[in-house]
């Protein structure tokens, strides 16, 4: 992704588009916390707070992408299946050495962990994917735009 490739309506579009992420995502962090003032609680403290952020990330990235203010044309010609399995592989190596770092620190059993194992491996490897085919269509889109 060439971020300094974003000429000047792509860079105010993502700052705009980055100050309305973040307006939301403090009026929604205020309405939380006001309704839970009242009583009202509809997830408990740490959940509640993850699922405002990665809703507002979510829309965020959404925006960006729809305004094409994600990711700046290619300068030059990349490999992007090298570039995929290296996010893959770096990707499971980073989720297998937390789940080893979790078993070891002894925060859940390690009959939990080992039934976590599996999912959290999957998980992390589609989100790497997912991330890795988004970025390529927003490059070959953009680049095939320019031409």
């Amino acid at each position: 992704m060439n971020k300094k490739g974003l000429d000047e309506m792509q860079l105010q579009k993502r700052n705009s588009i980055g100050n309305q992420s973040f307006v939301m995502l403090l009026y929604l962090l205020l309405l939380d916390a006001g309704l839970y003032g009242f009583g009202f609680r509809w997830i408990s403290y740490p959940a509640n707070v993850m699922i405002i952020l990665s809703l507002c990330a979510g829309i965020y990235v959404i925006r960006l992408i729809a305004a094409n203010a994600f990711a700046g044309p290619s300068v030059k010609i990349q490999k992007p299946v090298l570039n995929v399995v290296l996010i893959i592989l770096l990707v499971i190596l980073i989720s297998a050495s937390i789940l080893v770092i979790m078993n070891n620190a002894g925060f859940t059993s390690s009959e939990q962990i080992g039934d976590m194992s599996a999912p959290v491996l999957f998980i992390t490897a589609a989100v790497a994917i997912l991330i890795s085919a988004t970025t390529f269509v927003i490059k070959a889109k953009q680049d095939k735009d320019e031409e």
